[in-house]
């Protein structure tokens, strides 16, 4: 968005953070969803419109479920800011309490949350996933797309570019050695405090491979990027869609 609107940023081709977005959405029982088709004409919540894990989700639910945006009723928490304009089809009340406890009244129908919500983990039963075997659902899903969602990136001010150009690779490159230095750690399933650490690694590496949090415009990132742009310019996030390299500074070796 920033870049479309020519502020004056510089992304790093770094992504700090990715997360399938199956689990993140629940419903409370009383709702009777019992499939994410379901969704359609139901109250939605989410802390804000705008947040990542609403865009992939809103397009992974219109691609693959059948269900458009503009064909929910949405309920945030908290204003949108970062320049972001609410689409005009789309209808959203801004409620003073949390999303969360709107679905533990019963208030709304299900929530999309970028964590997820305490009362999920403490068990308590008016909150559900809407996916109910969300380890089939995402294994398949990426099965089907390759697409590791990319929620976070790395973005510096051009004026620090301008001055210091040498501080694209060399951030770059930091970035990358952590993520080998943080695989590597995973070679030795003993540190890890899981019971079962040593088989959920194997399971892990066969479904999604050895690197899914690859760095750099890299064929499989581009093939992410570019879903993303998609949802994005759908959304109405941004007037057009770009091509990544062209977003992102050049990286050299």
């Amino acid at each position: 968005m920033a870049k479309c609107r020519g502020e004056s940023v510089v992304p790093l081709p770094v992504f700090p953070m990715r997360m399938f977005i199956h689990p993140y959405v629940f419903c409370s029982p009383a709702s009777n969803i019992g499939a994410p088709e379901e969704l359609k004409a139901k109250r939605v919540g989410i802390d804000q419109y705008r947040l990542t894990v609403g865009l992939w989700a809103r397009g992974i639910l219109k691609e693959f479920y059948g269900v458009r945006s503009e064909e929910m009723f949405w309920v945030t928490s908290e204003p949108e800011g970062a320049g972001f304009q609410l689409p005009k089809e789309v209808r959203l009340t801004v409620q003073e309490q949390s999303v969360e406890s709107l679905l533990l009244k019963g208030e709304i129908d299900a929530l999309i949350a970028p964590n997820v919500p305490p009362s999920f983990t403490a068990g308590d039963p008016r909150i559900r996933r809407v996916f109910e075997d969300c380890r089939t659902e995402i294994t398949e899903y990426f099965r089907k797309t390759k697409i590791f969602p990319i929620t976070h990136t790395v973005v510096l001010r051009e004026s620090l570019v301008a001055e210091h150009p040498w501080i694209v690779n060399s951030l770059v490159n930091a970035f990358v050695e952590a993520e080998k230095a943080c695989r590597k750690a995973y070679e030795y399933p003993k540190r890890l405090a899981l019971p079962s650490a040593v088989l959920v690694i194997e399971e892990e590496e066969e479904a999604f491979g050895k690197d899914p949090f690859q760095h750099g415009l890299t064929p499989q990132n581009q093939v992410v990027l570019e879903k993303f742009l998609q949802y994005a310019e759908d959304q109405g996030y941004i007037p057009h869609h770009p091509k990544p390299s062209d977003l992102f500074a050049p990286v050299g070796n």
